[in-house]
């Protein structure tokens, strides 16, 4: 039925021409796969600076054959647990959009943390899917990243959703054992680029090589964070001596980085659930507490480690500080965070107790505690509410 769909539309607006669904000769593959359990076949190709979308038979004429220039191209990239999402374009006609998806999902037993390949299609109208049609995995075919280097050498500098695109160079996948050395670029280095290329090729075991040489150069902390990462949630790679030692590199570093934050919420979570080093509550809170209160300047926190730490605190019936905690977390713009606290403060009003109280005399709340948790917007805002955050914090442990 979604098939017959497709083609009527095809069929309508009159798409129909002289090729097939695969890319012609002079045309560079960025992605193609056979439809699940049908005779069809979509392809994204590109010809020079100009997009096209092909959908039908292997051989003979296409159902439909859209084209966008890669400067107009709808074009999302989204990274994250779960399924994991690459890339996404977008390709308009008329009334109807199509949504054309390639990347990786994980989170399938038995194996929970290993990369399966995902392509699928979305025919959309305004915001409805009319149909959606699943990629073979075993015929899925793609160029990671080549749609991303050819927008970029035309000028364009950011994705649909108003994301700014990664600037690391997009390298040929190769061995760690064989790449050249590190070096110095922007605020990363070559290695943990060649690592992400890998990575979003779905070699994780050569990505981990490159993150491991990136790790080493010590040239940027990034490397340290991604090794560690795949050390300590991919069953194959898995390692947690190493992965505690590459999260101990990256905590230690200057939290102008960035990723110092990041680095100590693992340590703390290793130490809270015994995950690695042996369960130890009092060096999970310090490491926690690194990770949400930063010293005055960092510029960046881990708003899930507030939000472990916040827990942490409730356990030792601190509510005052755990309630900061999460209002830091609020402040990062984690606006799960921002409920939790609403909701602990609610919680707290109702049953008489008597932090709230201390928390509406601080001069920023202006008498109402909840007035933390307002948003703000302004860079200077918001990094002198995480200052006065921060600087109550340490006041309501003592």
């Amino acid at each position: 039925m979604a098939l017959r769909f497709l083609a009527a539309i095809a069929l309508t607006l009159g798409l129909g021409t002289s090729v097939s669904a695969a890319c012609l000769d002079g045309e560079e593959p960025v992605a193609s796969c056979r439809i699940e359990g049908q005779r069809k076949e979509v392809s994204i190709c590109l010809a020079g600076p100009v997009a096209h979308y092909r959908f039908g038979p292997p051989q003979g004429t296409p159902e439909m054959d859209l084209r966008a220039p890669l400067m107009d191209l709808g074009y999302q990239r989204k990274d994250g647990a779960g399924i994991t999402i690459d890339e996404t374009v977008i390709f308009a006609n008329r009334n109807h959009r199509y949504r054309v998806t390639f990347g990786f999902r994980d989170g399938r037993a038995p194996d929970r943390s290993e990369l399966h390949k995902l392509g699928q299609i979305e025919v959309m109208r305004g915001d409805k899917a009319l149909t959606r049609l699943h990629c073979d995995p075993g015929t899925i075919e793609r160029v990671p990243d080549r749609l991303l280097e050819r927008m970029r050498d035309l000028g364009r500098e950011k994705a649909s959703d108003d994301e700014e695109f990664p600037n690391y160079d997009i390298d040929p996948l190769i061995p760690a054992s064989d790449s050249p050395p590190c070096e110095a670029q922007n605020n990363v280095n070559t290695c943990w680029g060649r690592g992400i290329t890998a990575a979003r090729a779905g070699d994780l075991v050569m990505a981990l090589g490159h993150f491991d040489m990136s790790c080493a150069s010590d040239l940027a902390p990034l490397g340290c964070y991604e090794a560690g990462k795949l050390y300590l949630m991919n069953r194959k790679l898995r390692d947690y001596a190493r992965a505690f030692q590459r999260f101990d590199q990256v905590c230690e570093t200057s939290e102008d980085d960035g990723e110092a934050p990041y680095g100590c919420k693992y340590m703390g979570w290793m130490y809270l659930t015994g995950t690695g080093p042996a369960k130890d509550p009092a060096r999970a809170q310090e490491y926690l507490d690194r990770a949400c209160f930063t010293k005055e300047g960092g510029r960046f926190i881990d708003a899930e480690g507030c939000q472990l730490l916040a827990r942490v605190l409730q356990g030792q019936r601190r509510d005052l500080p755990a309630y900061l905690s999460l209002a830091m977390g609020c402040a990062d713009d984690a606006e799960g965070l921002c409920r939790a606290a609403s909701q602990m403060l609610a919680n707290a009003r109702t049953a008489k107790a008597e932090w709230p109280a201390r928390c509406d005399e601080f001069p920023e709340a202006d008498g109402d505690c909840s007035a933390l948790l307002i948003p703000q917007p302004e860079f200077e805002a918001n990094r002198w509410l995480r200052e006065r955050l921060s600087l109550h914090y340490r006041e309501a442990m003592e």
